[in-house]
């Protein structure tokens, strides 16, 4: 006969966390209750185990060893049947597909699967011993299911709390488990009067730690606590798995805090889990704060993670955890990454001016024989650069010609961006090259061309910005051994543009000429533009023809340029120039019959309709193409150019 609970005040003191709802609760009860055999428990099901017999033959019996979920499903859930020799579901798909069958009249008949027969011959403390072998070795599914199966269907053995908390920590399979398991059969174990002890409810955190369930994890929490049940340092990690599973990295990082003020040993797998959740959504802020925690407790963490941390927050340009793990593992020679992420470490202090770990990832370099690219050189400028070292900038140039690798315009583009910004003065950026010079270095002529591309840029501010480009000309051959080239003409003529020195300007195309150096489009676009500047037409169509003739084509700003300059003159070259196809391109032509003839209009046009145009074809692809098939190439610059392009400027306004 049960006694009545009497809740006074006596309870209360000796039980203060206890609630009247406990006696409500869905699962897990306080008091448990005798069940009778006849009950929905793990037993109860013996006769439904043994039903699958019916359905097959012995020899399918016999050689069928394959176990899964839907076996365990059939098994530990009771199901309504219409004989011993079949399971049939009526209007339920469960299970694996290969374990369905179609019966008569339309039912779906589920077959369950037999047992190893190893397993049959077993002992049943054998049994009772390799399940918790298999549990605490590799929960798996299919293979607790089959013990269980053995003991319970065939040996007729009355479940306890470490079966179901076999087949509990059983769901902890990546691919049969599942929380909803977990719930029936915890209500199971409570409708059944069997209590779910601390070991029950530790190992269903366990399982949630695999598939998070919030819900189920706060009734498993909340009943630890009101049965005074404290959670084990596994369960706390397990806890703060099903956290971070389902992304609630503040609360997990609350509870990692907790842990450590209880003095409770952080597992290294927790951490790494932890780690490798937060660098996915790069929060890399808080994974250097956990790893500097982990080393200052003297924890050591996996060269994968440090590998891996390196690797996302050096691609996601993070400065401080990048500098921390190279620092950490690289540096002191624990680890050597590939060079896709060196270079990416080698970008974060391109892009942060951080020369130190420029430098580190440098001399690794060095030190494992690896040559550098020509971008690596690039980012170690840019590095200087950054820093505001421009004198080391030009060195690293320096080191990239002497290495074989040439200069390119995107080699100093960073190192004349900077001294454009900070209006650094063409004369001291011209003495760091002599002070290279001067210690042995090799300076290449794209750090030359920098120098006096600026002079280009002060001329804004500085009046005599192209004297003294003309003056850093006159002594480039003492400071590099190969000489101007059509870059640095190209440059002297745009200072000399922006000046307005056409005295400077005739000096560079005699000069041009005279060394036998090939001018480029560019060259002829910005002589042309020099001249229409000027007001003087005439000389700017002789270049343009020679432009012409040597096959070139004119940039997209430059013909721009002309046209503004030539728009509305009453000027005929000007009118030729603004009127001519190569200029004017897929713009439409003005005609003027007072200014400009037919006749003359056609002699200009006449080499673009020798073929048959092409609708189809773009304007400026097509012309390209056309005037290559038309013009001679490999030409130089003739002695009759010198002659033609001196008089043409001569006639210039001073």
């Amino acid at each position: 006969m049960s006694q009545a609970l009497i809740v006074d005040g006596l309870w209360y003191c000796l039980c203060p966390s206890f609630r009247h709802s406990l006696l409500a609760r869905s699962f897990v009860s306080l008091t448990p209750r005798r069940a009778p055999l006849g009950s929905r428990a793990l037993w109860s099901s013996k006769k439904l185990l043994e039903s699958d017999h019916g359905i097959r033959d012995g020899s399918e019996a016999k050689n069928d060893k394959i176990f899964n979920q839907a076996s365990f499903d059939t098994a530990f859930r009771p199901k309504h049947h219409e004989n011993p020799q079949t399971l049939v579901h009526e209007g339920e798909h469960e299970g694996n597909s290969e374990t369905l069958k179609w019966g008569g009249k339309g039912a779906l008949i589920q077959r369950t699967v037999g047992v190893p027969e190893d397993l049959q011959h077993r002992s049943t403390s054998n049994l009772e011993s390799m399940l918790q072998q298999v549990i605490a070795k590799s929960p798996n599914m299919i293979a607790v299911t089959a013990i269980l199966r053995v003991l319970i269907r065939d040996r007729h053995v009355r479940p306890q709390v470490r079966h179901y908390r076999a087949l509990i920590l059983a769901n902890t399979d990546g691919k049969h488990g599942s929380p909803d398991n977990v719930r029936k059969l915890l209500k199971e174990m409570e409708e059944n009067g069997i209590a779910a002890d601390s070991g029950t409810l530790h190992s269903a955190l366990q399982v949630l730690a695999v598939h998070p369930d919030y819900l189920l994890r706060q009734d498993i929490i909340r009943t630890l606590h009101d049965r005074w049940l404290p959670l084990s340092p596994a369960g706390w990690h397990h806890l703060v798995a099903g956290l971070i599973r389902e992304h609630q990295f503040e609360l997990a990082l609350n509870h990692i805090d907790l842990l450590e003020r209880k003095g409770i040993y952080v597992e290294t797998w927790l951490h790494c889990l932890l780690v490798y959740n937060l660098c996915d959504i790069e929060e890399f802020d808080q994974v250097l704060a956990l790893m500097k925690s982990r080393m200052a407790q003297d924890l050591g963490m996996t060269m994968n993670l440090w590998l891996h941390v390196l690797d996302v927050a050096s691609e996601a340009l993070h400065l401080a955890a990048t500098k921390y793990a190279w620092k950490q593992v690289v540096e002191l020679g624990f680890l050597n990454p590939s060079h896709g992420i060196c270079s990416n470490v080698l970008t974060v202090a391109s892009r942060t001016g951080d020369t130190e770990l420029g430098a580190s990832v440098i001399r690794f370099f060095a030190e494992t024989e690896v040559p550098l690219s020509s971008e690596d050189y690039e980012k170690l400028a840019e590095t200087y650069v950054m820093a505001g070292d421009i004198y080391e900038a030009f060195k690293v140039l320096c080191w990239m010609e002497d290495s074989g690798s040439s200069l390119v315009e995107s080699s100093t583009r960073s190192v004349l961006t900077y001294l454009i910004r900070t209006r650094t003065k063409p004369l001291d950026a011209w003495s760091m090259l002599k002070r290279l010079k001067a210690s042995k270095r090799k300076v290449p002529i794209g750090c030359a061309n920098v120098v006096i591309e600026l002079c280009e840029h002060a001329t804004a501010y500085d009046p005599y910005a192209a004297d003294d480009a003309i003056k850093f000309y006159k002594e480039l051959y003492a400071l590099c051994s190969i000489g101007a080239n059509v870059v640095t003409y190209n440059s002297l003529i745009a200072t000399c543009r922006h000046a307005k020195n056409t005295e400077a300007c005739m000096f560079v195309v005699k000069e041009m000429a005279a060394l036998g150096v090939t001018p480029n489009s560019t060259t002829f676009e910005r002589l042309i533009l020099i001249c229409l500047d000027s007001g003087n037409f005439r000389s700017g169509y002789m270049y343009f023809q020679d432009l012409i003739d040597r096959g070139l084509i004119l940039s997209e700003s430059a013909r721009d340029e002309i046209c503004n300059s030539c728009h509305d003159l009453n000027d005929e070259f000007a009118v030729r120039l603004s009127l001519h196809p190569l200029v004017r391109m897929n713009v439409p032509i003005r005609h003027d019959a007072n200014i400009l003839k037919e006749s003359e209009a056609t002699e200009d046009t006449a080499m673009l309709k020798q073929q048959p145009v092409n609708k189809h074809r773009e304007g400026p692809r097509y012309l390209r193409g056309e005037l290559k098939d038309m013009v001679p190439q490999g030409r130089t610059l003739p002695e009759k150019y010198e002659e033609e392009t001196v008089k043409t400027l001569e006639t210039c306004p001073k």
